[in-house]
């Protein structure tokens, strides 16, 4: 019978795949942010300064270069490091209080996932924040909170937003976490379960990627526009 992964482990491995992947995907992050921000002037009857992600990209990287590209990369990986520890390290711890000691159903690993994704989502909400503040400062859109590094922005939002500004917007992160690793894992876990029972090996890489990217796919779908309102909330000018 294989060893069961302690809680460290459950929760220390994905943190650190997380963090490692945002190194790649952080550029596409960034892009994102701003396309969303973009499509706010949009929406106010403005003209979009980007004709699509491919341009976005291409301005930002004339304008900054790789470095602007992974403007706001530390955040990025902080947030990674907490939220994967929470929403997919915990999902074990509690799936089987939900479930007992018998094995878990569909509808039981979708309470689990969404739960631990909304627990993820409140711890790292400051960090979401200024993450997307820093994504959008130096982009053609949004508004500019201009912070000269990342230390010195998360003593900006702690010493002249306080609690409030911690938690702006918090309903948001916690409803995107919630439905965001909640149709993931589920999605997930469906899908190779499915897989198995036709034969395919659960423990074979050939499983594990087809299923994993499909219910990546599923909870981008699913999550986006929360994912919009969140990004105008977090960089909206801050109210004196």
């Amino acid at each position: 019978m294989p060893r069961k992964p302690t809680l460290a482990e459950n929760m220390g491995l994905p943190a650190v795949a997380g963090a490692m992947a945002v190194c790649f995907t952080h550029p596409l992050e960034l892009t994102k942010t701003r396309l969303q921000l973009d499509n706010e002037r949009a929406a106010k009857g403005q003209k979009k300064l980007y004709s699509g992600w491919t341009n976005c990209v291409k301005q930002n990287y004339a304008t900054d270069g790789v470095k602007g590209l992974q403007r706001g990369l530390q955040l990025g990986i902080v947030r990674e490091l907490c939220f994967n520890a929470v929403r997919i390290g915990l999902v074990p711890v509690v799936t089987d209080m939900i479930s007992g000691d018998r094995k878990p159903t569909g509808l039981e690993r979708f309470a689990g996932g969404m739960t631990c994704g909304a627990l993820g989502g409140c711890c790292v909400n400051p960090i979401e924040v200024l993450k997307i503040r820093m994504q959008s400062q130096g982009g053609l859109t949004g508004f500019q909170h201009t912070y000269p590094s990342t230390t010195q922005a998360l003593a900006s939002l702690v010493k002249d937003e306080g609690f409030a500004g911690m938690t702006r917007g918090i309903l948001t992160s916690t409803v995107r976490g919630c439905i965001g690793p909640g149709s993931q894992v589920v999605a997930y876990g469906e899908m190779k379960a499915a897989l198995v029972e036709r034969g395919w090996s659960g423990g074979s890489i050939l499983t594990h990627v087809p299923c994993a990217l499909a219910s990546a796919a599923i909870s981008i779908a699913v999550v986006n526009p929360v994912d919009v309102v969140r990004t105008r909330v977090y960089n909206a000018p801050v109210r004196t």
